[in-house]
């Protein structure tokens, strides 16, 4: 298990103090590809032999409060290249005394970018299987379909050009950003509890792209509610980009 000490910097906290989800997504994504630099996994030891990690699936729990500012927290991650195409990781992050936070899980292809098909990691990287690797459970929550008859919210998500990672399309963690903000719920009184995310295919710049979004039904004490969403084109007519599902309780 690759382990990296990290502290909230007044850049990453929000206005409640706390790390934002965006910044720990940024942090966990930086996390990996430490992890594997020395397994010439990084993605710009790939991108120089000509693969690309390509992220399919998400599923992060928040299982505590999350880390505030000036607080230091650990970051721990491993990954299992048993499940032919797919690399499966695993992100744990803990207070400074061990007590969990957030977990999360990810799934990712090894993109040949001459062939413009995936491969499997275990055979075109081997390296990668000499350290820091674990069983993981290969099922991810199945994210709901939009329920029959149910007219959708929709609002655009503009890309902008700090959008864009070094492969020229959106990076994953703004997706959660436009989650957050297309969201009706007075975010001054609700904490994201937990998201699972579908990535379909991906976003670049000047394309115009909406997130229909709806409510799904929940009867809770607590006052927690569900949303699931799905990033499609703005002229319609092809399948959804991305499917979201995300949980939703007051905060304390």
């Amino acid at each position: 298990m690759y382990i990296r000490e990290l502290t909230v910097q007044p850049s990453d906290a929000s206005c409640f103090g706390q790390i934002k989800l965006h910044s720990l997504l940024n942090y966990l994504q930086d996390t990996a590809n430490l992890a594997v630099a020395s397994l010439e996994g990084t993605s710009s030891q790939l991108l120089a032999r000509g693969y690309a990690w390509v992220l399919t699936r998400y599923e992060v729990e928040l299982t505590g409060a999350l880390p505030m500012l000036d607080d230091p927290f650990v970051v721990k991650t491993y990954h299992d290249l048993s499940h032919g195409y797919s690399t499966l990781r695993v992100f744990e992050v803990d207070s400074a005394d061990g007590t969990p936070l957030v977990w999360a899980k990810t799934s990712w292809l090894l993109l040949d970018l001459a062939a413009g098909r995936p491969v499997r990691p275990a055979v075109h990287i081997p390296e990668l299987a000499q350290r820091d690797t674990a069983s993981i459970d290969p099922d991810f929550r199945d994210i709901p379909d939009f329920p029959a008859g149910v007219e959708a919210a929709s609002v655009p998500c503009p890309i902008r050009f700090h959008d864009l990672d070094s492969n020229g399309h959106v990076n994953n963690a703004v997706y959660f950003e436009w989650v957050f903000e297309a969201t009706p719920l007075d975010l001054m009184a609700y904490n994201v509890r937990s998201i699972s995310a579908s990535f379909r295919s991906g976003a670049r710049w000047g394309e115009r792209l909406r997130i229909q979004l709806t409510e799904l039904p929940r009867p809770s004490a607590s006052g927690g509610r569900d949303f699931i969403y799905r990033v499609v084109d703005e002229k319609g007519g092809e399948k959804p980009r991305t499917l979201f599902a995300c949980s939703w309780e007051p905060r304390p």
